[in-house]
């Protein structure tokens, strides 16, 4: 019975957080294609294989969405039809943040695969929305869906499970 009755909390925490995440998710939808601005202390670039490594109070702004990190590597290929590199990739490691108008995620390291509109944040991932706290190990974003899925560390410091806390709105109101 005590089972029945976590499983069905889970099932309603994942409905409240997710139908939160839904109507205000600003990331769903977003433009990966928009310009990225990038800040930081250093700048290295390789030419073989074709990255770039941004040392240092890392910033990246791409429309309305932030990450900051301590290191960054980009990575990007020359197409023979345009000036310009196209950027794939961009590997982000040490206190990693990922803020939006709607919502902050924070962890470890982050990968964002532009050409698969994903982002990826690992480590102790935080997922903040007004009030409510999702806690996890892994946590995929689909920039297109909007779909978040967070899984609970399998090992480690960890029980292994996903965490959240929820507020619940005031019944008055």
């Amino acid at each position: 019975m005590q089972k029945l009755i976590s499983i069905s909390l889970i099932l309603w925490a994942a409905l409240v957080f997710t139908h939160s995440a839904q109507a205000q998710s600003v990331l769903q939808g977003h433009d990966t294609y928009q310009p990225l601005d990038i800040s930081a202390e250093r700048f290295e670039i390789r030419q073989n294989p074709s990255r770039a490594l941004f040392i240092g109070a890392v910033k990246v702004i791409q429309g309305r969405m932030t990450l900051n990190s301590e290191t960054l590597t980009v990575f990007y290929a020359n197409e023979q039809d345009s000036k310009d590199p196209k950027i794939s990739r961009l590997d982000a490691q040490g206190k990693v943040t990922l803020v939006s108008a709607t919502e902050s995620l924070t962890g470890d390291w982050a990968v964002y695969d532009v050409d698969e509109h994903l982002i990826t944040l690992g480590g102790d991932v935080v997922l903040t929305q007004n009030d409510n706290v999702l806690r996890g190990e892994r946590l995929e974003f689909d920039l297109v869906s909007g779909l978040a899925k967070l899984d609970g560390q399998v090992h480690g410091k960890t029980d292994g499970r996903v965490r959240g806390r929820f507020s619940i709105p005031d019944k008055d109101k």
